[in-house]
């Protein structure tokens, strides 16, 4: 059948490589915590992506001669589709200030607290990821897809001290012993890009590709609910303007020509995330050796809700709104028997 498609490897396999250098400084502050305040870098070269060797030439579609014609009999290798080819050529940059403070359990209370400032920037973040346009790789260049520039993480593990010396027994087994444990986390979200598939740059493909961006916008971060119709016509609970001043944000740039902005190269991310896991545990001893442990759980305690990705695309109705979220509260109960 007409065209043919397969995949290749580049022959000319290069083996990825890493470098990595720190610089870490720690201190103990008190007799059970420390503080560690370090500096974290890494590249990476040689990594996986996919190049297609059989994309047409930036404005093949939109010559005058080329009007009408199918896509696939303009292509350097005619009789073939796309030739995606795994190659290994993709580089990373990895930079990132991190701070600890821990304190060793001691006195019925241990915790943790771990923040990072960092910064993650490649050319492709995947095996599988593609170009924007093969014979414009640069615009490539940009945050990694798992760039996250801030994260806060906490927990702490509290054995509380009630009614574990009061003088009444009953008391002391079911509301004495308790244990209290938790996990908290804040992170920012992952890079943005502006634009669709629309072949604007006249290479026969529908990947994405970035519009051009006038000028900077504001971002009231505010979430989108429907309206009475249940659609989001008329609503303007936008995440980030996409008509700063009256004027578009985005437009699309002319046929054949390169827009103004790299992959993932847009100075803020995507909405964020923060989890609250908490956990209160006792064990009710029979013998030495055999006692029962109740444990409850509750993931996201507060019930805070974690709002799904912005919407990106400039042609679509709902865009520059964040219109979805999850994360619902969950509690689980447990019985542990040790024998």
């Amino acid at each position: 059948a007409f065209p043919q498609f397969f995949m290749t490897i580049d022959p000319v396999y290069k083996v990825p490589r890493s470098y990595n250098w720190n610089a870490t400084y720690q201190r103990q502050i008190t007799g059970d915590t420390t503080v560690e305040v370090g500096y974290i870098g890494t590249t990476g070269m040689f990594l996986s992506r996919e190049r297609d060797l059989n994309q047409l030439p930036t404005g093949t579609t939109f010559r005058p001669e080329n009007a009408g014609a199918n896509v696939n009999f303009l292509r350097p290798y005619r009789g073939f589709a796309n030739i995606p080819m795994l190659e290994h050529s993709g580089r990373s940059e990895y930079n990132a200030l991190q701070v600890e403070v821990n304190r060793r359990f001691s006195k019925g209370l241990s915790y943790g607290f771990a923040y990072t400032f960092g910064k993650t920037m490649d050319n492709n973040s995947g095996p599988r990821d593609g170009f924007m346009d093969v014979y414009n790789q640069q615009l490539n260049w940009g945050k990694s897809a798992n760039d996250v520039r801030h994260v806060v993480v906490g927990n702490y593990v509290w054995e509380m001290p009630f009614f574990n010396n009061s003088n009444s027994r009953a008391l002391r087994v079911i509301a004495g012993g308790w244990q209290l444990s938790g996990l908290v986390q804040f992170q920012t979200g992952a890079p943005i890009s502006i634009g669709n598939g629309d072949d604007y740059l006249g290479i026969g493909s529908s990947n994405g590709k970035t519009w051009n961006l006038n000028g900077d916008t504001d971002r009231p971060q505010t979430f989108a609910d429907r309206n009475a119709a249940g659609n989001f016509t008329g609503i303007t609970n936008f995440w980030f303007n996409p008509r700063p001043g009256g004027s578009a944000w985005a437009t699309k740039p002319a046929n054949g020509t390169l827009p103004n902005q790299n992959r993932n190269s847009i100075g803020f991310n995507n909405v964020g995330f923060q989890n609250w896991n908490i956990a209160a545990f006792k064990s009710f001893k029979f013998t030495e050796s055999q006692f029962i442990q109740f444990r409850m759980e509750a993931f996201n305690f507060p019930n805070h809700p974690n709002w799904n990705g912005v919407d990106t695309n400039p042609t679509s109705a709902t865009f520059g709104m964040v219109t979805g979220k999850g994360s619902e509260r969950n509690i689980q109960l447990s019985l542990r028997y040790t024998f």
